[in-house]
Formats: C-alpha cells, structure tokens, sequence
C-alpha cells in the first residue's frame, strides 16, 4: 500500500465513487475556474508568482518551491531520526519494514541501512518534522487551493529512494471530509543524486479526463478491506493511461531543501534505485484543510484543546492516540521566537544554500 492508514481512524471508510469526486473539486479544479481574475482580486499578493503557480497546479498538478526549508530545521529533523535509531525502544512511533507496519519499540534492533524503511507520523514526534511540514510558501499556496488553512494528515519520512509503483494517493489517503480536498508535498532532506531512486510524476496527469477513475470494485475509486483491485493492478492501469494520453514522466532531482507540492490525483512513484549505497533522505505531507480534517484528528473536545504544531496559518495535528507518546529531542525547541544569536545562524545558512 502507498501509504499507511491514519492510527486514529475508528470506523470503516464509506464506498466513495467518482461522483464523490466530481461534485466536491476544489475551485481550480473546475471548468469555470478564473486564475487571473481570483489573482487580481487579491488585496495583497505574496513573494513568489502566485499566478503561475496556480496556472502550473491546473496545468501540470506540480508546484515547486526551490530553498523552501532552511538547513538549519532539516539537520534538526535528521538529527532526531539518528536519535530515534539508537533509542528506538522508548518510542511507539510507526515503522515500515518491507511492507510490515510495527513500532519502533517492538523492534528487537533498528534497521542499519534504513533499506525499504518508512517512518510514520513524525510529525507527531519531531517539532522540526512539523515545522517542516508548515514551511510558510507551501502554507500559503495551500491556502489559495483549499480556500482555508491546510491541516496535516499524515506523513511519511524515506531514508533512501521508496521503489513505489505508479500510485496517486487519494486511494489510500481518503479520511478527508472531501475526498478531492488532499494534497502532498514531498521535501528534499538532502540533495537527490542520480541512481538513488528519485520520485518520478506525470505533469498533466492529475486531470480526471486523463486519469479516469480505477475501479477497486463495485465503483469504488478508493482502496479498502473488500476491494477486489490491487496495488500493482492500479499501477498498471496508471501507467497504461499515461501511455495513452502521451503524457511524458518528469524525474524530480532536487536540492536539499526544495519542495514539490502535488495534486491529489497526480500519478508519481519511486524509480529504481540503482546505486544502492546512496541515500534519498526525503519527507512527504499529507494535507486537507482546516475545514476537512476528520473531526476524531482535530479532537477539539480534549480538555486543553488540539495539541500540534499551529505555524502560519496552517496545523500539524497529534494524533490522538500520540498526546501521551514520549517525544524526539527537536520537540522542546522554540523555532518560532529564536534567540538573538541564532539570527546570524539563519542568514549564514541562506547564503550557503
């Protein structure tokens, strides 16, 4: 499976069928959508091109954001996953091995090479995870999609390249309100070399028109305990469709830092590693909006209200069933009011990205 399933959800997922997608797209995804009159009415604009990258979401279902997340917040990040390896067994956080879903604390040892390892929910741990996750362009973009604040619903940290077939994630990630309310954004925890397995997507792929809607049985366009479809099935049928509508593969080599945002239903995987000493540290979110996330991850009737991380506009929810969990070293740092000295910190790591 592409992705792992919420920790928190409680009930069986409804049939969703194609018509759940059609009738509840976001603004931009319909026929009457006006980018440049939406732009023009904007009583302020932000820093970056705005109207392009909104002409590139419709168009191509991938926005990219070079230097997005300072150094400084990844090194912290990595460092807390360099921690969790030798102190595994005083977390419960989600480890993927070969397709297996366990804790780390059930792990007799930490995986050495971290090969066909995945770490779920670190945001829920790791502060720097979290504010990663919220880095302000990527918030802000989301904002102009959603039409509210976006909310995290879960992510997923590779330390080397995944080998995932074709997939888009709506299929597995659909605990969302509305199911077209969803998208992901996948950060460069270092600088992606060639062989390593780098994420590879399908510009144009997104449109339903191209994509059409996989049947993982009786009309549903989702994955659940009574499909009859399978995972490489679907990646099958993807990669088929993309033949077809001579839609051309793009390969994402970037730099430590950068971030590709994608659409929900935009085809991607994991290419072949090819050098296998090489590492493809990387860091994938999963969003909705505020307005979308599922009542039971939002939690607002805990006594103290939500608990996460709350960074421009945007949230990292814990899950609920994390509040009490033990947390990564990163978690007690203050990112958001930085000491006097760190401010040299933070402009000598610009100059040198």
């Amino acid at each position: 499976m592409a992705c792992e399933l919420l920790r928190g959800m409680t009930q069986i997922t409804p049939i969703l069928t194609a018509r759940d997608w059609t009738d509840n797209m976001p603004w931009i995804d319909r026929p009457s959508a006006d980018i440049d009159g939406y732009v023009d009415a904007l009583p302020k604009r932000p820093n970056y091109d705005l109207r392009q990258k909104l002409h590139d979401w419709r168009s191509r279902g991938v926005v990219i954001f070079e230097r997005e997340v300072s150094h400084r917040l990844i090194d912290d990040m990595l460092s807390d996953i360099n921690y969790l390896q030798t102190h595994f067994k005083d977390y419960d956080i989600g480890v993927e091995i070969k397709g297996e879903q366990m804790t780390a604390n059930a792990l007799d040892e930490f995986p050495e090479s971290m090969t066909r390892v995945k770490l779920n929910h670190l945001h829920c741990y790791s502060r720097a995870a979290a504010e990663i996750s919220l880095s302000h362009n990527v918030q802000d973009f989301l904002s102009h999609i959603f039409q509210s604040p976006a909310a995290v619903l879960q992510s997923l940290t590779f330390w080397r390249g995944s080998e995932q077939p074709t997939h888009i994630d709506y299929p597995y990630v659909n605990q969302q309100k509305k199911l077209p309310y969803m998208a992901a954004s996948w950060t460069a925890l270092e600088s992606i070399k060639r062989g390593s397995g780098p994420l590879l997507y399908f510009p144009g792929g997104h449109k339903v028109e191209t994509s059409g809607f996989y049947d993982w049985g009786d009309g549903a366009i989702t994955m659940g305990e009574a499909s009859t479809g399978t995972p490489l099935q679907f990646a099958d049928y993807l990669d088929k469709k993309m033949a077809e509508k001579g839609i051309e593969p793009e390969v994402f080599y970037p730099k430590k830092g950068d971030v590709l945002i994608w659409h929900a239903n935009l085809p991607h995987q994991g290419t072949a590693v090819k050098k296998h000493k090489l590492t493809r540290k990387s860091y994938v979110t999963h969003f909705t909006s505020t307005e979308h996330v599922p009542d039971w991850l939002k939690n607002e009737s805990y006594a103290d209200g939500p608990v996460g991380t709350f960074l421009n506009g945007a949230a990292a929810y814990v899950e609920p069933s994390m509040y009490n969990s033990k947390k990564l070293p990163s978690w007690d740092k203050d990112y958001l009011t930085p000491k006097a000295g760190d401010l040299f910190s933070r402009l000598k790591d610009t100059l040198n990205r």
